[in-house]
């Protein structure tokens, strides 16, 4: 008898943490305010399995995993899945049936969408299919269970989603899926309707998956990073998990696996997109097969497998990261994220320097954590010196330095780097990543001296053209020309223009802030502002720099 009533109070228990957890809104005691519906039950669903980890094997069988009765179930067209649903009651889906094949149109997308995804994450991706239950549904299908999740669901009092419920609370197990019914409640705000069934599936899915190769509690941040951006390979149109970026962008210097809201856990997205986009997209596959093998989510394990495709394992990885994660917004540039002009800014510490005196910046950043220092040249002749310090940890910088046409990206090895002749940049950028796997609050300093003395390049002594390279410019054999320009003084608005000889304007570009100094070069690949080669002939170059002009001819020879 007091067996009984100990599982019936670890019962009520697990049914409080459940309520409890989401009153507070909190993933592993860190609280932020609820959102209107979350994105994902599933690791609230595994904070419930891990506190009712005392409870018999029967026990959270029957209570934590209990599967809903339905009216009806589908078999989907490949046979990998079967779905159930109501057409009565508070759970049905909309009776809309166009085709009339006695089956709502709702559940016939649902059963189209889910084999699809099971046709790219397993058949294309390689993942492994989900562990099966042997039966528990009716058949070896695949189940999910399409509910009305809107008013809350998978336990909770708040809307959600979705949810992959683990089978047993083994590392490895079987588990089965709820969605919710039409995704139109307006608790559901950022995507909404069908595109928010297609997103949820592919998510919730791939926890599926991945509880066949490790499915407890420490790797859940992995889990949401890898489903959410598993949306997004499967739906790249749709663009859902562009809303948790902010979450994680706006606070470099948390760890990515810190779990310190929800939201952050889904922004930690962006690092599995980083890993598909610069090192190929098995990685995040060959990541889960290693934990698999070890059972566990720790970053040395992640250090294992990124060693296969970058030697310098996952320390370099962050690094570059880093680096990544600043070319956002309105400082995106080719060759880093492919959406990352969507994506929102991290925060950089502006440093302000005058000549000769030494401006000191510290901080504190957790394992994985970055912060940004920036320094603007204004056009200032001279150069930086930057030395950098720390009692502990391990470290990776990079100094960015961003110019009109260029940018350029110095890993920095020794504690001190001088930046000479600054003001050919609009910002010097000094990206500090602390690379260690674990640990938080590794302390650094940095200190940073403006010289006016600092160049190694001699002043214009007029503002003029130099010749340009190759003149003639021969559009069959030459992939590009360039104009090349001294300015005597500096100038915050350049602008170089092409002219016909019948004054008609071709092609101009606005250089914007240009420091006095000699070869300033621009290239040029023969086109017009329509995108079009030109014709043979002379062309006239016209610069005008702040009042600052100057003339030069460049002829063209279309071969």
């Amino acid at each position: 008898m007091k067996g009984f009533c100990t599982e019936r109070a670890g019962i009520a228990v697990v049914s409080k943490l459940l309520i409890v957890l989401l009153s507070l809104g909190t993933v592993d005691g860190h609280a932020e305010s609820a959102p209107s519906a979350l994105r994902c039950g599933t690791p609230y669903l595994l904070q419930a399995m891990d506190a009712a980890s005392e409870l018999s094997t029967e026990t959270q069988r029957l209570k934590l995993v209990q599967r809903r009765s339905t009216q009806h179930s589908l078999l989907t067209p490949s046979g990998h899945f079967r779905v159930h649903y109501d057409t009565e009651g508070s759970d049905a889906v909309d009776p809309t049936d166009d085709d009339a094949n006695g089956i709502p149109d709702y559940i016939d997308l649902a059963a189209t969408v889910l084999d699809s995804t099971w046709e790219l994450e397993v058949e294309q991706l390689g993942y492994n299919p989900p562990p099966s239950d042997n039966g528990l549904g009716g058949g070896e299908e695949y189940d999910v269970y399409v509910i009305d999740l809107g008013h809350g669901g998978c336990g909770f009092s708040t809307p959600v989603y979705g949810c992959a419920y683990r089978g047993s609370s083994n590392a490895v197990t079987h588990s089965h899926l709820e969605i919710d019914n039409n995704f139109t409640d307006p608790s559901y705000v950022q995507t909404r309707g069908l595109d928010t069934l297609r997103v949820t599936i592919a998510h919730e899915f791939h926890h599926a998956i991945q509880f066949g190769y490790y499915a407890e509690r420490d790797g859940s941040w992995w889990q949401e990073s890898t489903s959410t951006w598993m949306e997004e390979v499967a739906y790249p149109h749709i663009d859902d998990y562009l809303q948790y970026l902010s979450h994680f962008l706006s606070i470099p210097h948390r760890a990515l696996n810190s779990n310190v809201n929800a939201s952050h856990t889904y922004g930690s997205a962006i690092f599995s997109h980083f890993l598909d986009q610069h090192y190929g997209r098995d990685l995040n596959r060959l990541i889960w097969e290693e934990l698999k093998e070890r059972q566990s989510v720790n970053l040395d394990h992640f250090d294992r497998v990124i060693r296969r495709v970058e030697p310098g394992g996952l320390g370099v990885a962050i690094g570059e990261f880093a680096v990544w994660n600043y070319f956002t917004g309105r400082r995106h540039r080719r060759g880093f994220y492919a959406e990352g002009d969507k994506y929102p800014l991290v925060p950089t510490h502006d440093l302000a320097v005058a000549a000769k005196a030494v401006v000191r910046d510290s901080s504190l950043l957790d394992a994985t954590g970055s912060n940004y220092l920036r320094l603007a040249p204004q056009l200032r002749p001279g150069g930086v010196t930057l030395a950098f310090e720390s009692s502990r940890g391990a470290w990776r910088r990079h100094l960015l330095l961003i110019a009109p046409d260029s940018i350029a990206v110095r890993p920095v090895a020794e504690p001190t780097v001088r930046v000479i002749d600054w003001d050919q940049y609009e910002e010097v950028i000094l990206v500090i990543s602390s690379v260690e796997d674990h640990g938080v609050a590794y302390p650094y300093q940095v200190s940073v001296e403006f010289d006016p003395d600092l160049t190694d390049v001699r002043a214009a002594l007029a503002t003029l053209f130099e010749p340009s390279y190759p003149n003639p410019f021969r559009l069959g054999q030459h992939q590009q020309t360039h104009l090349v320009f001294d300015l005597a003084s500096p100038s915050t608005q350049t602008r170089l223009s092409i002219f016909s000889t019948n004054g008609d304007l071709v092609w101009w570009k606005d250089l914007g802030p240009r420091a006095a100094r000699e070869n300033h070069m621009v290239p040029w690949d023969g086109r017009n502002a329509a995108g079009k080669f030109v014709a043979s002939g002379v062309y006239h170059l016209l610069l005008e720099a702040d009042g600052q002009t100057a003339l030069h001819s460049l002829a063209v020879v279309r071969d």
